[in-house]
């Protein structure tokens, strides 16, 4: 086809493209939600007749607690697929006889049955190393040292062990956790409070030594398990993390925990005592190791969070205690709509974040961020500025309450993310997040659920994205397949390049299949290219 004459001719560039824009219609109300610059009052526990405890500190030997509240408590569970992946069968076939599934570090540690033997010690799983290739944030200072003050007042509120598990009856009158130790000594304590130090010196956390009625709730010995284990990894010296975790010899203090545990579900008397006593001689070493800078000095050496950390912090305490006990309020979704819940799982996550390049001076934007899980995630692993917009009610109000469980976490374990903003309403309208977009450096759209039309309206959204910016979506916004001709050529899509790639199991929490996800990037040099082409046949 020869050239088009002048008056017919597209017009060429952006501006051909921005002025094909057309008003999106999606939704009608917006709620937006300022983000949080101060710590706010902890959320409600589930006990509608109380107040959130002021929790007193115990005594050191384990003394029991007179008030505790209870809150619903649950794992994280996930949410149907609505459809199977389409992979080859020989793909997904190869994939689940390949694989070695690894569970959350909520529920990475030993599980006591009344089976235990005292030899037998469950090995924990080795730390990944970080790949040779991943790029260094020289910018990055992970420390945070207002949380190595020696001021109590600069401490956040945080949701202790203790809120989610006692044994007190929640407000359904139901008793969700008994005692863990049960044979006892004439002076020994029922259900005793126990302190946990952490990384920092602001506070510990308070737990109650209790064991789930229903095995999928949380796990206060288990956690207190991972928490050393973390803190063996990431925070000591050789010699001190020998001390807290060594499976090898079996004399760590996580060893030791576990054997007592497991005496104390056989009826060993005596066993409650030593658990707590093992639990002393951690807190002690980790006030020795704080004071001698050696925590301060690891974290100092830190240019990213690693994620196995990542996953312990967020997953393991933040999610366990704001998201699971009320999972089942995400699930009030219209099927097969724009609304449909579904999670981006950690090792996902950070693999998108490895393969844009996302560092600690850039903007992450989430679109359609739900309960906040890639937000909190892209701040915390990074420490770049993290926004999400979510336009569902229920999900927001847990990624508010996640984000200020968060600040609290962090602070706790010594590190210093990047600013978090949540909000509430819709993302095609809202303008604090249009202002994000434009400086953004890497968007995310879970938009496996999304409609045709939520979809392309999306595309005119992203012709307000800077050069260079990456979009990470589950279906593509432009085909791999597509051409750029004179019939397109204002195709909002023809500023976009596209590289689709594999996603395997464990990626997602709606299906455990093989599937595809698609890395783009505005660029509009292809673009640029062909209307130079076009005015070279004139």
């Amino acid at each position: 086809m020869g050239p088009l004459p002048s008056q017919d001719r597209p017009l060429s560039g952006l501006a051909a493209l921005k002025a094909k824009k057309a008003a999106p219609k999606f939704m009608t109300k917006i709620v937006t939600v300022h983000p949080t610059t101060k710590p706010t009052p902890k959320p409600q526990l589930s006990d509608s007749s109380s107040q959130s405890p002021s929790l007193r500190k115990p005594v050191s030997n384990g003394a029991p607690r007179k008030e505790t509240i209870p809150r619903k408590s649950s794992t994280p569970a996930s949410v149907p697929s609505r459809q199977g992946s389409r992979e080859p069968l020989e793909r997904v076939r190869h994939e689940r006889q390949n694989r070695v599934k690894r569970a959350s570090p909520a529920v990475s540690t030993p599980r006591f049955t009344s089976s235990d033997d005292d030899s037998e010690e469950e090995k924990p799983k080795k730390r990944i190393r970080r790949d040779q290739n991943d790029s260094i944030d020289e910018k990055r200072k992970v420390r945070d040292p207002q949380a190595f003050s020696a001021d109590d007042s600069d401490s956040l509120p945080m949701i202790h062990a203790i809120q989610i598990a006692n044994t007190k009856a929640d407000a359904q009158g139901r008793v969700k956790y008994e005692a863990f130790f049960t044979a006892l000594k004439g002076d020994e304590d029922d259900d005793p409070v126990i302190e946990l130090q952490y990384p920092t010196s602001l506070q510990g956390e308070e737990y109650q030594l209790v064991r789930p009625i229903d095995s999928s709730d949380f796990k206060p010995l288990d956690e207190i398990e991972a928490n050393m284990k973390i803190v063996a990894e990431y925070y000591l010296d050789r010699d001190s993390a020998r001390k807290v975790n060594n499976e090898e010899e079996g004399t760590g203090f996580v060893q030791m925990l576990h054997r007592h545990a497991s005496q104390g579900l056989k009826g060993r008397v005596g066993a409650q005592s030593n658990y707590i006593d093992v639990v002393n001689q951690y807190n002690t070493l980790i006030a020795e190791k704080r004071k001698d800078g050696t925590i301060g000095m690891k974290l100092d050496q830190m240019t990213r969070v690693d994620l196995r950390l990542v996953e312990h912090i967020i997953r393991g305490q933040v999610y366990a205690r704001t998201v699971s006990p009320s999972v089942e309020s995400v699930r009030q979704y219209e099927g097969f709509s724009n609304f449909v819940y579904g999670e981006l799982l950690p090792k996902f996550l950070s693999r998108i974040f490895k393969e844009t390049g996302l560092k600690s001076d850039q903007v992450f934007v989430d679109l359609g961020s739900g309960v906040g899980n890639c937000v909190v995630q892209a701040a915390l692993e990074t420490g770049c500025e993290s926004w999400g917009c979510e336009y569902m009610e229920n999900p927001n109000e847990l990624a508010q309450l996640q984000a200020r469980e968060f600040r609290a976490r962090c602070q706790l374990w010594g590190i210093k993310p990047g600013s978090v903003h949540l909000i509430h309403g819709d993302f095609l309208k809202n303008e604090a997040v249009r202002q994000a977009l434009k400086r953004a450096d890497v968007v995310l759209v879970n938009n496996q659920a999304f409609s045709a039309e939520l979809n392309d309206n999306l595309k005119y959204i992203f012709l307000d994205l800077k050069e260079g910016c990456h979009i990470i979506s589950l279906k593509p916004f432009r085909s791999p397949s597509h051409k750029i001709k004179e019939s397109n050529v204002n195709d909002p899509i023809n500023v976009l390049s596209v590289i689709e790639k594999d996603r395997w199991s464990g990626m997602v929490s709606w299906a455990d299949d093989p599937g595809k996800w698609f890395h783009q990037r505005k660029d509009k040099r292809e673009l640029d290219a062909f209307i130079k082409s076009m005015g070279a046949h004139d």
